[in-house]
């Protein structure tokens, strides 16, 4: 029921009617030989007549052990199968494939689904697996079938893609277009900001966006295929703690007095007595502008750079935080669900985040002027 809710609001923003057609297609059992099964259908198996007994007196006795589905050798958690008789006198099993839900039940399905595909849900493509019926403790009490399972429909995937997208730009879009540049130049009387003026990007705040822009749309995408909404693990938010925490000193040490906001008056005294001589010396304002109010120079030097140039620490930072992120993005669509980082992992990052702002605080943004003149010391 949660899952329909979820789709029907995903779907009325969107203006389809995938709702409508999911609804419609999880009420129709699906048999072994008809066609593949997307994990969310209930899945059911002609099972044949029984020898020995009568069609009632198995299904019967198979209802009462409470068997649950096996695929590949792997018990399925949940809610145990049915069985009924055809018009035949054939046994006809059926159980749910869900991954939907949330807590721990939910946890331990999408982790036995994950392993009954050998460790990958092949999301965009079937596998046929051996599937049969067995008691919840372990072990098949039916033959084996062969089924061709998929780990997700096309439509959960392509709505999925569709919000994962959508996430990720609304992102993208707020880190070009304001929130990935720092905000901690402040106007100085007498040197007016240039027209235009765009602030140097923030390697904090790429970093702080870029897994902000990772864990969102990568929740969303989850939560539009397994209606789950409990998929955030410990590791991550470990994660988004110690980014969180580097953003908030590296804001706080931008705003801290320095050497460079000294420096930043010297260059103000120099503009201001260029702007003064007869005629105005534009060349001397200009420089001298720049180092007031310095312009980005592109994505990646204002990321890796200060005003000495290139800086190791920063590149060390900004690769791992690529490395990881894409390793991220690689478990989400291997699992269907969030990593749960280790240890080691979010020690590392640590590590990372700590040698970059314990550089970032002897970094030098804004060079020492030379030939300051007398009347501006």
């Amino acid at each position: 029921m949660r899952r329909t809710i979820i789709r029907t609001i995903f779907a009325a923003v969107l203006g389809t009617t995938l709702a409508a057609a999911c609804g419609a297609q999880a009420q129709i059992p699906v048999t072994a030989t008809d066609a593949t099964v997307v994990l969310g259908q209930p899945l059911t198996l002609n099972l044949g007549v029984p020898s020995g007994t009568d069609c009632a007196t198995r299904a019967a006795a198979w209802n009462a052990d409470a068997l649950v589905l096996v695929a590949n050798g792997q018990t399925i958690p949940g809610a145990r199968a049915s069985f009924a008789c055809s018009a035949k006198g054939e046994v006809i099993g059926t159980a749910s494939t869900s991954i939907a839900g949330n807590g721990s039940d939910a946890t331990n399905r999408r982790a036995a689904w994950q392993t009954a595909f050998s460790g990958f849900f092949s999301l965009a493509g079937a596998k046929t697996l051996p599937v049969a019926f067995g008691p919840a403790t372990g072990g098949m009490t039916t033959a084996p079938q062969m089924v061709s399972i998929q780990g997700a429909s096309d439509r959960d995937l392509g709505l999925a893609a569709i919000w994962f997208a959508l996430v990720a730009a609304m992102f993208l879009y707020a880190f070009f277009r304001h929130f990935g540049r720092t905000d901690a130049i402040t106007p100085i009387a007498g040197v007016p900001m240039p027209a235009n003026y765009r602030a140097p990007y923030s390697l904090a705040r790429f970093q702080l966006l870029w897994w902000s822009g990772i864990v969102t749309a990568s929740y969303v995408a989850i939560l539009t295929i397994t209606g789950s909404m409990d998929t955030i693990t410990t590791g991550t938010m470990a994660l988004m703690g110690i980014v969180g925490g580097t953003s908030v000193l590296a804001a706080f040490q931008d705003r801290r007095p320095s050497d460079d906001q000294t420096r930043r008056q010297q260059h103000a005294a120099l503009y201001i007595a260029a702007a003064s001589a007869t005629p105005p010396d534009q060349t001397a304002m200009a420089a001298s502008l720049a180092e007031v109010y310095p312009p980005t120079q592109g994505l990646l030097p204002d990321l890796l750079s200060d005003a000495a140039g290139y800086n190791i620490h920063r590149l060390q930072l900004l690769a791992w935080t690529g490395v990881l992120g894409i390793t991220f993005l690689y478990e989400v669509t291997r699992t269907l669900g969030m990593p749960e980082l280790s240890a080691n992992l979010l020690a590392l990052t640590g590590i990372s985040n700590g040698t970059y702002f314990g550089f970032k605080m002897q970094e030098q943004q804004v060079p020492a002027p030379t030939g300051i003149p007398q009347a501006a010391g």
